[in-house]
């Protein structure tokens, strides 16, 4: 999600991200997740793409035009029959160099474990696995800028002494009638135990 953010130069071998979202840094409280939860691992359908967060801050980012795709094609009405919690999700895993190299990004949504296979010949699946994640929640408004804001704030989180986020799987919770102009999402983070 590139919109009014940019990768500054690598500083002490990670990349730093800068927000122009967030509102001024000297009036803004840090972030910290709303709270700590352990899930057990559970399954995604959707279409993915494979992306870096460089590319996110260029003009070759490609989760918008993911999200395009899963709209236009309708794929959570194509998968309907096989919900197990509504609402979609938006996943990242496959992490090559944690949050500096390659990753997958995944927009979907919550499926039966148990059916897998009989899904739609352009789906793909991924099993998020079984973690302890950091939960922030995002501020209501356009949520777009709501969720890009959040996950400027999250990486500046996760660059701080004893946040060590596991890569594993991340996702953000969209629920089932989220309005798009005023909505809010939940960011889950994998962390280590």
């Amino acid at each position: 999600m590139k919109q009014d953010q940019s990768i500054t130069n690598e500083q002490n071998g990670r990349t730093e991200l800068k927000h122009s979202l967030s509102i001024d840094p000297a009036t803004r409280n840090p972030i910290e997740p709303a709270r700590i939860e352990e899930l057990p691992s559970f399954t995604l359908a959707g279409i993915s793409t494979v992306t870096t967060n460089e590319a996110e801050f260029s003009d070759k980012g490609k989760i918008g035009k993911l999200f395009e795709q899963y709209y236009l094609h309708n794929i959570s009405g194509q998968l309907a029959a096989y919900v197990q919690q509504d609402g979609h999700y938006s996943c990242y895993f496959n992490y090559e160099q944690g949050d500096a190299g390659r990753y997958e990004v995944m927009v979907g949504v919550h499926v039966r474990e148990d059916l897998q296979g009989q899904y739609p010949e352009s789906v793909k699946t991924f099993t998020v696995p079984a973690a302890k994640y950091a939960v922030f929640v995002t501020e209501r408004g356009p949520i777009i800028e709501v969720v890009q804001r959040a996950w400027g704030d999250i990486w500046e989180w996760s660059h701080q002494s004893g946040n060590d986020r596991a890569f594993t799987g991340d996702f953000e919770y969209y629920g089932q009638n989220i309005d798009p102009n005023d909505g809010q999402a939940e960011i889950y983070i994998a962390i280590r135990r």
